[in-house]
């Protein structure tokens, strides 16, 4: 489900940025699109989750210095059993079996053998002088043809593909428009084993009002041209990736940033939640913290501060930094003990009021009628944001005016963070928020770090505790992602979250963010359709409802950490849902080892094993450092 970025050595970052934005709108609903460096490439097992491998624009010397040998090797037999590579300027001068780049040129010329050779010839550049190293002082607006329509297309520096028509698997995808009697081939699409890929001489991926041309004296004629011409080069970079494939989807702008809905659960806990924000309220009108800024009205007077918090986001957004974001809360209740909420045509997208009644109607299930719960007591919706957790987790005295319990929760997240630094391939119909906890020091017992297998666990649980829904095949991921076990399509990913920790005095502010995707068909399986193929006669999932189920197991959970610590209680559980009882993994950290998993340590959480060899050898490990497929049983302890 991965499309990998290369960021490494020698790669532009102007040009990692536009290749990762463009692919994140082209194939972001599909695929999850993260960047990835050389260490990545040559030592973890990346292939069998990765649907694309990209290497986009900057200097091809630095690759080879990086990734010759092991790496390209790696590469090239990911390619040849069926992956696909994108290769962007110095990305297709890298891939190709010969490059000339400004042959003669003293000081610029690089003449040689690279070593993956997807195309079998040679490509020669620049195909128009001018160019200048970083630098878009030579960028200039070229025009190519395609199988369809001429457009025009970014170019800084690349070349073209020698011969490309009269070789064996190998397609031109497009040419460059210019006056001369031979072919100048720009893109081709290159059969490689069962695998293919597909190198570009130019920049279809590049959004101009991305680039800096202050020093270009062509500047407003490029801006002009590519500015007309970019959804035409969206939609031949979609179709050259459909081609091979992908699964693509029609560009769509990054929708506008939405307010932020205060709700709560009683009246009077909106009004103690309010209070607390205003107070935080400078003389500007706002709360300004580390990452974001903050505006907290009334839903009824918004109308009158409007043009005021537009005016206050240009110019943040000027400096670079993110637009005030508005919080709008609903008038108070009478009585003090109705629900909160803003009108529903508000929050389309999110019932909130059902939401509500569900978490009320799941505590009224526990002993003594769970009067004393407190955890989704208090939501902030956002039908779009950033990030669920970077609001809470980035802006830390905001999140100190907020009550334990308080959940941000999206529709859309346009920049989703999952563990790892890799992003959440955000959805619609996924089920994503982050909540707050804070952790005392005192309790001795109860090591923080199991939070995240309470979280997991709870997930699971609230799916698979319902009558009806026992056997549905969800399972736990050691430390904490979510998958599905199916007979035909094997381990599917599901779900993860995200455990984020600050501390002050005697505790941890804890930031949890879950992704769960419970009714998409991308970028794996939903948990819907986890459901269905198991028994068709069971009723989806609704988002409102799990969330106030997942809410409420948790806090049951957390109460009984809390008071007993890590025992048997929990990890009887915890074991029967898990993937990894009895498996057999490697340990590169100890020669090469075997050994068999037996379970986690009652401290610190870290994985336990014994030797084949010698079972009286135990060994405890943390989590790996291998972001993309632990169940391959290589395991790597992090230094």
């Amino acid at each position: 489900m991965n499309v990998l970025i290369y960021n490494g050595n020698g790669t532009s970052p102007n040009s990692v940025k536009q290749t990762y934005t463009t692919l994140k709108a082209i194939l972001g609903h599909a695929y999850d699109v993260m960047k990835v460096d050389a260490a990545t490439l040559k030592t973890e097992p990346w292939e069998e989750t990765c649907s694309l491998l990209v290497i986009p624009g900057g200097r091809d010397q630095p690759y080879c210095e990086d990734l010759n040998g092991p790496g390209n090797r790696k590469i090239k037999n990911y390619v040849a059993g069926g992956g696909h590579y994108l290769g962007f300027c110095a990305g297709a001068y890298y891939a190709s079996k010969e490059i000339e780049f400004e042959k003669g040129k003293n000081g610029q010329e690089i003449i040689g053998s690279r070593e993956l050779g997807f195309f079998d010839g040679v490509c020669r550049g620049t195909m128009f002088p001018g160019f200048v190293y970083n630098s878009e002082k030579g960028a200039r607006s070229v025009s190519i043809v395609t199988s369809d329509q001429t457009i025009n297309t970014y170019y800084n520096g690349g070349g073209y593909f020698v011969n490309a028509s009269e070789m064996d698997h190998v397609k031109v995808i497009c040419k460059y428009n210019v006056d001369k009697e031979e072919e100048f081939a720009a893109g081709v699409q290159c059969q490689v084993g069962k695998g293919s890929a597909v190198l570009f001489g130019v920049h279809p991926e590049y959004n101009v009002e991305l680039v800096d041309l202050s020093e270009n004296e062509n500047k407003e004629t490029i801006i002009k041209e590519l500015t007309e011409s970019l959804p035409f080069c969206r939609q031949f970079l979609s179709q050259s990736l459909a081609n091979i494939g992908l699964k693509v989807k029609e560009i769509q702008t990054v929708p506008d940033l939405t307010p932020l809905y205060l709700s709560a659960v009683s009246g009077r806990i909106l009004k103690q939640i309010k209070s607390r924000l205003l107070q935080q309220v400078e003389s500007n009108g706002l709360i300004t913290d580390t990452n974001d800024c903050f505006s907290v009205t009334e839903i009824d007077q918004v109308g009158q501060l409007q043009s005021t918090i537009e005016k206050l986001s240009i110019d943040r957004m000027s400096d670079e930094k993110s637009p005030v974001l508005q919080i709008l809360y609903p008038p108070m209740v009478e009585p003090e003990s109705s629900i909160g909420v803003p009108e529903k045509h508000l929050t389309p997208f999110f019932d909130l009021k059902a939401f509500y009644d569900s978490l009320l109607a799941r505590r009224k299930l526990e002993w003594g009628g769970g009067s004393w719960y407190s955890f989704g007591n208090s939501v902030l919706y956002s039908q779009v944001i950033t990030s669920t957790q970077t609001i809470l987790d980035k802006n830390y005295n905001f999140s100190q005016s907020l009550p334990t319990g308080l959940v941000c929760l999206a529709t859309h997240q346009i920049a989703g963070r999952g563990r790892g630094g890799n992003s959440w391939v955000s959805q619609a119909d996924a089920l994503q928020f982050s909540f707050i906890v804070r952790h005392s020091l005192k309790l001795n017992n109860s090591p923080v770090v199991f939070v995240q297998y309470l979280i997991a666990l709870a997930i699971v649980e609230s799916i698979r505790t319902r009558k009806g829904y026992e056997d549905v095949p969800l399972r736990l991921k050691w430390p904490n992602d979510i998958y599905a076990d199916l007979p035909d399509q094997g381990l599917q990913k599901v779900g993860g979250l995200l455990v984020n920790s600050s501390f002050i005095r005697d505790e941890f502010l804890l930031v949890i963010g879950c992704g769960i995707n419970l009714n998409n068909t991308h970028p794996t399986v939903s948990v819907n359709d986890v459901i269905k193929q198991h028994n068709p006669s069971l009723l989806p999932l609704n988002r409102e409802d799990v969330l106030a189920h997942t809410l409420v197991t948790f806090e049951k959970y957390y109460m009984e950490f809390c008071e007993k610590g890590m025992g048997k209680w929990f990890l009887d559980k915890y074991y029967d849902r898990w993937l990894h009882t009895d498996k057999l993994v490697t340990l590169t950290t100890h020669q090469g080892e075997k050994a068999r998993i037996v379970g986690i340590t009652s401290d610190y959480g870290m994985l336990e094993a014994v030797s084949i060899q010698d079972p009286r050898k135990k060994f405890t490990l943390q989590p790996d450092g291998n972001s993309f497929d632990m169940l391959k049983g290589l395991i790597i302890k992090k230094t």
